[in-house]
């Protein structure tokens, strides 16, 4: 423990100790905003410099699991999904990639 905070003091006095200049920041360029598909329907946006087309999307969900008996018991619950769905248009005809990655109880 003491040789957590003897390294802790020596951080900060280098930190404290060293030059610092100031620096006038550089504005970064505008982001390019992204173009929606309705073709797809609601949510679908085109990917930057591709004719691919995807939407991002999830849910968490928490609670608790409550058993009254002998002993009442507690559960925590959590459950969590993401999913990434993308679209793209090519000569012999549409293409689809459908991703769900989910985590816990439903």
């Amino acid at each position: 423990m003491r040789s957590h905070r003897i390294a802790g003091v020596i951080l900060i006095a280098a930190i404290g100790l060293s030059p610092c200049e100031a620096r006038e920041w550089e504005k970064a360029p505008p982001k390019a905003t992204s173009q929606p598909c309705p073709g797809y329907g609601s949510g679908f946006v085109r990917a930057p410099g591709s004719a691919t087309c995807m939407r991002l999307s999830g849910r968490v969900r928490a609670g608790a699991d409550l058993s009254a008996g002998r002993k009442v018991a507690v559960a925590p619950m959590a459950a969590g999904r993401f999913a990434i769905d993308t679209r793209t248009e090519f000569d012999l005809g549409p293409v689809r990639t459908f991703v769900r990655i989910g985590n816990g109880r439903p």
